[in-house]
């Protein structure tokens, strides 16, 4: 049945036109004048027609070919009328014979295969179609002249003899172009809908099968000129399907080709879009995923740890305190070496371990007075210190966050502060702050030994130390925990130092 149905509608379009052809030919036994004027007429109704389309559209439209196309088949149009009019028989133009209809033949299929050329490479360039319209009139009254008025058109046809050499190599160069612009047209194919586009490219074929023909005939009234009509009626039939039919019933297919087109790529960027949200969702949870992983070995490694180094650090000092008379010089040195690496290797572990529980530690979120912070950290170390340097606070705007986590990121830049102004005579540390464009702002400055600005990324990483540890003392954690809090607290952090100056250390915490 499925099969049936198809066939029907594949046989009654052949049979119409098989029906139409017939009536033609006949029309053309009849009266060829008829014939002539029904061919060109359907061919001039067309063309003003996909005028009419494109030049009514040209504001809502970025389809450029159409309509320089457009513009161009309405003076192809102008020209085949005036051909109709001055056709042999037809006693409007006396006294020029049948040169005259075949000299604007000729002038309307340059001008026609030129137009369609120049079509496809306009597509995507601006076109401004009052200068197009414009070049086409002067085109055409400048043909119109050089028939009429000037008589500098070559002569295409004489009478006894045919043809002319001229009119029969125009219509193989004409052919040459409408290849050439068929060409250009499949390199645009992109642009067009299949089904327009394979209707474009009949019609030239179909051009250049007339243009053909019309190389062959002595009388005007010949076998062959009613061939070349017949092919030029299908030529702008299949124009009809391929402009006009399909820019009223199918508009995206032709008119928004282009809202088509981008519909189509955002279609595809959003399909693109989305797989790659679920790749980099399936990738976040597997690193969350070893992130935990890793968290957890670190904990349960620092946590495993302290056992082994317990008892390192007690029988190293049960050595040290009871039989230190029985080891001798180089057995003591050793022992000291021991007991100061473990000592080493317990603050190691302690930060591993302050990494790991700030890690796995939910936020509990209140309201922090950050100048008592301040002082009760600053206080808590001085009962810890050899010197106490001179701190100065300045006016520090209250924050929100997690009080243990962020007492632990002053605690840390405190302690930074203090250890890298050691060698100074006045150590002098000052802590500020102000609140600014939605978030507050923190430092905490000291007049230290400061550092290399070209280090200022390297030093929030962990285990990462700029001196050495026989000068400062330290596992290189306590900074890259200060970036690690601040980070879950949606903050930034970065430092400003200069070698020899001191440096500031700053963070911030939304308010």
């Amino acid at each position: 049945m499925k099969d049936r149905s198809v066939y029907f509608r594949l046989a009654v379009p052949i049979l119409l036109w098989a029906i139409l052809l017939l009536v033609l030919y006949l029309s053309s036994l009849y009266s060829f004048l008829l014939f002539h004027s029904i061919a060109e007429i359907f061919s001039i109704i067309i063309a003003g027609g996909v005028f009419a389309l494109a030049w009514n559209s040209r504001r809502v439209i970025h389809n450029n070919y159409l309509l320089f196309l457009g513009i161009g088949l309405l003076f192809i149009a102008f020209l085949d009328l005036i051909h109709a009019l001055a056709y042999k028989g037809m006693g409007v133009f006396p006294g020029y014979g049948a040169n005259l209809p075949t000299q604007l033949w000729i002038a309307a299929r340059y001008l026609q295969s030129l137009t369609f050329l120049a079509a496809p490479l306009l597509l995507h360039r601006r076109l401004r179609p009052g200068l197009v319209f414009l070049g086409y009139f002067l085109a055409t009254v400048l043909l119109l002249l050089a028939i009429f008025q000037w008589r500098i058109f070559p002569d295409c046809f004489v009478e006894g003899q045919g043809l002319t050499a001229f009119k029969k190599n125009s219509e193989y160069l004409i052919s040459l172009i409408l290849l050439g612009a068929m060409g250009l047209l499949l390199q645009k194919k992109r642009d067009f809908d299949p089904s327009v586009l394979r209707l474009l490219v009949i019609s030239i074929l179909l051009t250049i099968g007339s243009e053909l023909a019309f190389t062959f005939y002595i009388s005007v009234y010949g076998f062959s000129n009613m061939v070349g009509h017949l092919f030029k009626i299908m030529a702008f039939y299949c124009i009809y399907k391929a402009i006009i039919e399909t820019g009223l019933v199918q508009p995206f297919a032709l008119l928004f080709r282009d809202l088509k087109l981008h519909k189509e790529e955002l279609e595809k960027d959003r399909d693109t879009i989305k797989e790659l949200n679920v790749e980099l969702i399936k990738r976040v949870e597997q690193l969350e995923a070893t992130n935990r992983e890793l968290e957890a070995f670190s904990y349960s490694a620092s946590h495993d740890l302290q056992a082994p180094l317990r008892a390192i650090t007690g029988f190293s000092q049960i050595l040290q305190e009871e039989y230190v008379d029985k080891l001798d010089e180089e057995a003591r040195k050793f022992l000291t070496i021991i007991q100061d690496n473990s000592q080493k290797m317990r603050l190691l572990i302690r930060s591993l371990l302050d990494l790991s529980r700030m890690e796995r530690r939910e936020l509990n979120i209140c309201e922090v007075n950050m100048e008592e912070l301040v002082f009760s950290v600053f206080a808590q170390q001085n009962g810890a210190a050899a010197r106490v340097p001179e701190l100065t606070i300045k006016p520090l705007p209250p924050a929100r966050g997690d009080l243990v986590l962020l007492r632990q990121v002053l605690d840390n830049l405190l302690a930074n502060a203090r250890k890298f102004t050691q060698t100074r005579e006045a150590p002098v540390i000052e802590v500020g702050g102000s609140s600014d464009e939605g978030e507050n702002v923190y430092y905490v400055q000291d007049n230290g030994i400061g550092f290399d600005m070209k280090y200022a990324e390297r030093i929030f990483e962990s285990f990462q130390r700029l001196h050495s540890e026989e000068h400062f003392a330290g596992a290189g954690i306590g900074l890259a925990l200060v970036s690690r809090i601040i980070h879950r607290h949606g903050g930034r952090v970065w430092a400003e130092a200069k070698p020899g100056e001191g440096a500031v250390f700053y963070f911030t915490l939304p308010r």
